[in-house]
């Protein structure tokens, strides 16, 4: 765990840097926050098993808190990647060993690649969002499985709805005001049909031209509609892992952001003011800094929404904490959470986590250059 000396060094740093390149003022509420912060490992990966990645955090029915993750293998894609879990009965002081998750697929064919991409708690259930495909993204299939019991024993797979059982990722879920429930997705019209080698051992057959828009349910989680067809590009043949987030503002406009890699180095954005039944065809440029990666959203009232992400349109570094107090319009408070990798030149990947009932810490886990899985609880601004 760090010590409160080292987190408020690395705020007095990062935020002096990013003040004078971004125009972030310096005032004490981020360095107050900062002291109140704590973070701890979860996982520490070496060897062949190295990996961590995709990295989600949840609170358990039964109040215990679950990291789930992307691990087995030194990398990704490869045929021996799994899911795994790892969980926490102090608030993330300690945690248990990684162990993987198991679902039967494994067993029935050792070569399916499992990928994590959600982990929604509904009530009493759990439904963990999860996509096989075989070890290059080729056949690439997407399915729910739930847990009544916390994540300790799952359901059989069952396909994901319409046409987001193939070619997908499935992302973070909102309860929406109305009381539905709404999942933002990514879909591919399709996949190369040749694999090309990317790196030693590694195969990829590349997704094309994704389509984003958000999965809907009327009766909490029963049933689901798809809707949305958000481009990107003109380019049919673009690729890009789009990841996108979404939230619903105070006037029930439900806002999406995208991840574009290759587009400006930015996130893309849009919206509906249907509530997600209807979607612009193309998203549009942010002002906000994206390398091209994952970036996650978290209501906190109103129009206040924080963002995780990586603020800066060449790298995976830092890792950065933004609130918006006008629904994306605007971000006034912005701190540096982790200045830099434990690895010279690394990346930090994928945050993604929970607020606290009280609202004062959002907690959340993310990947240190996909080898070790990190625990993070970051104390919130008072609300305005």
């Amino acid at each position: 765990m760090k010590n409160s000396f080292c987190i408020i060094l690395s705020q007095i740093v990062l935020v002096f840097f990013f003040g004078f390149n971004t125009n972030l003022p310096v005032t004490a509420g981020p360095l107050e926050d900062a002291k109140k912060d704590r973070t701890s490992v979860i996982f520490e990966g070496r060897g062949d098993d190295r990996l961590a990645c995709d990295t989600t955090l949840r609170k358990m029915p039964d109040g215990s808190w679950v990291m789930i993750m992307l691990g087995f293998g030194y990398t990704e894609p490869l045929p021996a990647n799994r899911i795994c879990i790892s969980r926490s009965t102090d608030h993330g002081q300690s945690w248990s060993s990684i162990v993987p998750i198991d679902l039967g697929i494994k067993k029935k064919n050792p070569g399916r690649a499992l990928v994590p991409s959600e982990l929604m708690v509904n009530g009493d259930r759990c439904t963990l969002v999860v996509s096989t495909h075989n070890g290059a993204f080729g056949d690439w299939k997407t399915f729910f499985a739930h847990s009544d019991d916390s994540c300790k024993t799952w359901s059989k797979l069952i396909p994901a709805p319409g046409r987001t059982a193939n070619r997908t990722f499935i992302r973070n879920r909102i309860f929406t005001k109305d009381g539905r429930l709404m999942m933002p997705y990514q879909h591919y019209l399709k996949t190369d049909v040749k694999a090309r080698k990317i790196s030693k051992g590694r195969l990829f057959q590349t997704p094309r031209n994704p389509r984003n828009g958000v999965l809907i349910s009327n009766d909490g989680g029963k049933n689901w509609t798809v809707h949305g067809d958000i481009r990107l590009s003109k380019d049919d043949n673009y690729h890009g892992w789009a990841e996108n987030n979404i939230v619903e503002l105070s006037n029930g406009t439900i806002a999406m952001i995208i991840r574009a890699d290759g587009l400006g180095g930015v996130l893309y954005y849009a919206e509906s003011h249907d509530g997600g039944l209807t979607w612009s065809n193309y998203a549009s440029k942010t002002k906000i800094p994206n390398p091209g990666s994952k970036a996650t959203l978290y209501d906190l009232g109103g129009d206040s929404v924080a963002l995780l992400h990586n603020p800066n349109p060449k790298h995976r570094s830092p890792l950065s904490l933004w609130i918006s107090y006008d629904g994306l319009k605007t971000w006034p408070y912005r701190r540096v959470l982790v200045p830099a990798s434990i690895d010279e030149g690394g990346r930090l990947n994928y945050p993604d986590g929970f607020v606290s009932k009280d609202g004062k810490f959002l907690h959340f886990a993310f990947d240190d250059n996909r080898h070790q899985a990190v625990f993070y609880s970051a104390h919130l601004p008072a609300k305005r």
